[in-house]
């Protein structure tokens, strides 16, 4: 460990001076060198090589540096020239000083300081019938017999049940549960073909075969489905409280356990919702909303392509308060918001970028409308 220390401030101390422009030309061979050793090493050097100069880190820059050595040593103009030479050597030392620490602090600080690009925090989780758990988390998932009598196809993004002997299962229903972790996202293809993607933080409990007189699943989190049409059996999802059945349809349910509402959005197809109470129908392009504290069912019409956005890895805000959009971004990437000027909150915005991207990326596409400014310090964002 200490080895590894003493490579990054040597790394540090060879940037700093490059930054500043008196690094001996053996010494840029030998960091250029360094850097095409691997490609850790060219992202290390790219970010050291950035740290002194955003605006966003905090860290002195090399005219920061200059201000604070001559504030702090009182330097002025001197007659000789062969005095400022000595002089102007002495500053830049100091200041790669300054800049090699600020560079030091950026790289080593604490990564639950910085927004980070979500990346699942573990892996998808089968649960059997049993209680065991298979963590899929490897390639090599073909055709693994998980049971003694049930053979599936998975891998890390997809379960497959279409292969399974319907056959050789018994009469009383075998369940199984998948469990997403946050930032993930997975996908069953159930027996009766039916797709199910899971988003982030979502658990579905289904069987292994549909051998009643109807299909059942249960959902916890957010789904889109795309239900195989069969008449004589219908498709029923249960969440948190609300039944939705159909015959064949493709539709998202929003059932997350932290909100109160479930919102289910019909893509085509027909949609029937229920909440023990009322019952309602609803057709493509609109989304009801159920709760366990209100018996009526609200109907709404929305745009389809903003509720299915997560389903191809994108946000879409379209005419959205900021104060709404900056919600949804921090409950993804972790981060808080400060509203240095609240009429900022209400300012609507139609923006459409990956889940994936890294938040700079997502702010300058908002600064970029030139209405507000952004301002990322630690694990906060400031907005004015």
């Amino acid at each position: 460990m200490e080895k590894q220390i003493i490579k990054r401030i040597e790394v540090a101390r060879l940037v700093a001076l490059h930054k500043l422009g008196v690094l001996p030309e053996d010494e840029e061979r030998r960091l250029a060198a360094w850097a095409a050793q691997s490609e850790e090493n060219r992202q290390l050097y790219e970010k050291l090589l950035h740290a002194g100069t955003s605006r966003n880190n905090g860290m002195p820059t090399t005219e920061k540096a200059w201000q604070d050595f001559t504030r702090r040593y009182r330097v002025r103009p001197k007659r000789y020239a062969t005095w400022r030479r000595v002089s102007y050597t002495a500053v830049a030392c100091c200041a790669a000083v300054l800049l090699t620490t600020g560079i030091l602090h950026f790289y080593s600080r604490d990564k639950a300081d910085e927004i980070m690009t979500p990346r699942p925090l573990n892996s998808v989780q089968l649960v059997l019938e049993n209680g065991n758990t298979i963590t899929l988390d490897r390639e090599e998932h073909a055709a693994i017999k998980q049971t003694a009598s049930i053979p599936l196809e998975m891998n890390q993004k997809e379960i497959d049940y279409t292969t399974v002997e319907q056959e050789s299962l018994q009469e009383i229903p075998v369940y199984h549960k998948i469990i997403v972790p946050k930032y993930g996202e997975y996908t069953v293809k159930l027996a009766d073909n039916t797709i199910v993607k899971l988003n982030s933080e979502s658990t579905l409990k289904y069987p292994v075969a549909f051998n009643g007189d109807s299909r059942e699943v249960w959902l916890s989190g957010e789904a889109y489905l795309e239900v195989t049409r069969d008449t004589s059996k219908q498709f029923i999802v249960h969440a948190a409280g609300t039944e939705i059945a159909v015959l064949g349809t493709t539709f998202n349910v929003n059932a997350y356990d932290s909100e109160k509402e479930v919102a289910t959005t019909l893509v085509n197809g027909k949609v029937e919702v229920s909440n023990e109470v009322t019952t309602q129908v609803i057709s493509p392009g609109q989304q009801a909303i159920t709760s366990r504290n209100n018996p009526r069912i609200e109907v709404k019409e929305v745009d389809t392509r903003v509720v299915t956005a997560w389903v191809r890895d994108m946000f879409y805000f379209d005419e959205e308060p900021l104060a709404s959009i900056m919600e949804t971004l921090a409950r993804w990437y972790e981060f808080r918001v400060v509203f240095e000027n609240e009429n900022a909150k209400q300012r609507r915005f139609t923006l459409e970028v990956s889940r994936y991207d890294d938040i700079d990326k997502v702010l300058n596409f908002i600064e970029e409308t030139r209405v507000v400014k952004c301002r990322k310090e630690g694990n906060t964002i400031y907005i004015k």
